[in-house]
């Protein structure tokens, strides 16, 4: 099998390190990715991504069946041509955009697309399936919100983000880099770093620092049903220089009038001029519960 370098050399490309595609070139780094995910045998993942396929070929050759989605039409066809013929039955690919795909149709396979012969080897089960990927810098974040989603299929995701993205997935209260990317992850699912990985891993070089994350999602608790927890934090942080009174004033549905509202901020102990990077997890939990 021809090695990325070769591949980028039969098919003339040209990686696009401004559009956020990183070849990841380092074997090692590659298994420890791979290492992560802590596979049962044969257990199939679903791969957002996987650009000349340096992640997809070292699960197929551990015997893991992948689910493939790859925007780009260029790498679909060299995917389909260099690595599908080596695992026959193994490799299904989808040349969609990620934010585009109904997650939850496309793995119980409701979908056209679905690739019923694929589903065979990827029955839903309760535990939900594991995700890997290099993710683009530039669209990490809407990603990691659209698997928050569809929470639901997954178990846990092992991801490279850049560094600071990963950062704010930790992030705590009152902190700069405290935000809604930081709640979210935070109640739906727990974070666990893995590894840091240097820009001399990759072709391109990216300027910033990657980091390798495990996300493993939380049993669904009746928050799957109930959307109300994400449109809230999504409102808690759409203009942050305004109190979160406020904003629920002008963007929750149903409305509810000021005196509603400061009712509520009592019952549960909130200054009417707090802000939502002043609010921790427990709270936007106990918001939701007294605006339903």
């Amino acid at each position: 099998m021809l090695s990325q370098v070769e591949i980028l050399k039969k098919y003339h490309i040209r990686v696009r390190g401004h559009l956020g595609q990183h070849l990841l070139m380092d074997p090692n780094m590659v298994r420890k990715i791979v290492d992560g995910l802590g596979l049962d045998k044969a257990e199939p993942v679903l791969e957002i991504g996987p650009g000349l396929g340096s992640l997809t070929v070292e699960l197929l050759s551990r015997g893991h069946p992948v689910l493939a989605i790859e925007k780009d039409k260029r790498f679909v066809e060299i995917l389909q041509n260099e690595i599908v013929p080596a695992f026959p039955g193994q490799l299904s690919i989808v040349n969609r955009d990620i934010l585009e795909c109904d997650l939850s149709e496309m793995i119980r396979g409701r979908e056209p697309e679905a690739l019923h012969d694929f589903r065979e080897k990827m029955p839903l089960t309760k535990s939900g399936f594991k995700v890997v990927s290099n993710l683009p810098y530039y669209i990490s974040t809407p990603i990691l919100f659209h698997l928050i989603a569809h929470r639901a299929c997954f178990h846990s995701a092992v991801l490279m983000l850049q560094k600071e993205v990963a950062a704010r997935m930790t992030a705590k209260p009152g902190t700069p880099d405290y935000g809604r990317l930081s709640v979210s992850a935070s109640i739906f699912g727990s974070t666990e770093t893995l590894f840091d990985v240097s820009p001399k891993c990759f072709l391109p070089a990216p300027e910033v620092t990657s980091r390798v994350i495990r996300y493993t999602f939380v049993p669904d608790e009746g928050l799957t049903e109930d959307e109300s927890l994400p449109e809230i934090i999504r409102i808690a942080f759409s203009e942050r220089r305004k109190t979160l009174l406020a904003l629920l004033l002008k963007y929750w549905k149903p409305k509810k009038n000021r005196m509603e509202l400061e009712s509520i901020f009592a019952q549960l102990g909130f200054a009417l001029n707090a802000r939502g990077e002043e609010l921790a997890t427990g709270q936007f939990r106990k918001l939701a519960e007294a605006l339903k």
